[in-house]
């Protein structure tokens, strides 16, 4: 067999290859089955603009936060934490374990630790001369 090397998203044929594989191998392996869906919490302004976004993903039984962007004019005015406690009520309200979440060394770890999350892993030189931090907060 060959390997081919392509970029970009696979096909929507290839895709559903895939994805079957992975359905198969849940079943055989007795694991709780998967499902992504995604969420988005927005604020605009009165001209329907958006100034701020956290997206995220209910991945088995925990909210996971892939995006967290506050236009730099509403910064340090509490959008960004109004827009986690909203993820957060939403995860309680689905009676989710917790929320978790990446972010770089030079973007927000103070930010999340102040609303309580903890660090669980640190990925170091990604990229070099920075970290990635895995942050989390069990919510039940």
């Amino acid at each position: 067999m060959d390997i081919e090397l392509t970029s970009g998203s696979l096909s929507a044929e290839d895709q559903a290859t895939v994805s079957a594989g992975f359905e198969v191998h849940t079943q055989t392996a007795d694991a709780p089955g998967f499902q992504k869906d995604r969420l988005n919490w927005l604020v605009r302004n009165d001209d329907n603009s958006l100034r701020a976004a956290l997206t995220a993903d209910v991945l088995w039984d925990w909210l996971y936060v892939d995006e967290l962007w506050v236009d730099t004019e509403l910064r340090g005015q509490g959008v960004g934490r109004r827009l986690m406690r909203a993820a957060e009520t939403f995860a309680t309200g689905q009676q989710l374990q917790g929320v978790w979440l990446w972010t770089q060394s030079w973007q927000a770890a103070e930010f999340y630790e102040a609303l309580g999350y903890v660090e669980f892993t640190r990925f170091e030189n990604f990229p070099k001369g920075h970290e990635r931090i895995g942050f989390r907060k069990t919510l039940t």
